[in-house]
Formats: structure tokens, C-alpha cells, sequence
């Protein structure tokens, strides 16, 4: 994964950097290699925001959180980005099933049992 930090009116540490890398590592179960992590951090008044970008294979993954400091908004956005990428895994598996002849015919024979 390629990850890309930039801070807006914020400096990004290198703890602040290294966390964020380790909790994008849990991402890597979805996406490949060829990832593009872009994540930007800015500070609002009393809250910091964090904006994470992921782009895999032409799809644009995305997740923004104001939270009181910068590492409770990058936990939250991960969490957010693992549920999207999950969802999206399983709708392209139930593609996929729905085009393979095989598991058309199991899910017919399972339908007329049930009748």
C-alpha cells in the first residue's frame, strides 16, 4: 500500500505518522499492493479531523471523522473503511455466484425443495 500523509494548518508528527500506518495495515486484508492511501489531518477549533482516501482498482473508498484528538479519529476511520470494504467484498461474491451456473442450479434446487 501507498500511503500519502498531509496535514492542513497541523504538523504530522512521526508518531502521529507511524499510527496511522500500523492501523491502515488492517486494511491490507481488502486491498492489494497497488493501493493509494491518501490521509489528511486538520485541526477545527477544539477537534481534529481526519479524512482517509483509499483507491483500489478504480474504486474510491472514503471516511472523515472529528474527534478530540487524532489517533481516536484515525481508529474511527479505519473502522469505517473496514466496514465499507467488507460490504463491497461480499456484494462482489454474491456477483460473482449469481453469474456461476453452478451455484445457479444449487440455489434453484434449494428453492423448489423449499416449495
Amino acid at each position: 500500500m501507498k500511503l500519502d500523509l498531509t496535514g492542513i494548518h497541523i504538523d504530522v508528527t512521526e508518531g502521529i505518522k507511524d499510527y496511522a500506518e500500523r492501523k491502515i495495515e488492517r486494511l491490507s486484508k481488502f486491498f492489494g499492493e497497488d493501493t493509494l492511501v491518501h490521509v489528511t489531518y486538520s485541526a477545527k477549533k477544539e477537534k481534529q479531523h481526519v479524512d482517509i482516501r483509499v483507491e483500489y482498482k478504480g474504486r474510491t473508498f472514503m471516511s472523515e471523522v472529528d474527534a478530540e484528538s487524532v489517533y481516536a479519529c484515525i481508529d474511527e476511520c479505519i473502522d469505517l473503511l473496514e466496514a465499507q470494504a467488507r460490504k463491497a467484498k461480499e456484494k462482489d461474491l454474491a456477483k460473482r455466484m449469481d453469474k456461476d451456473p453452478v451455484a445457479e442450479a444449487l440455489r434453484k434446487d434449494l428453492e423448489t425443495e423449499k416449495e
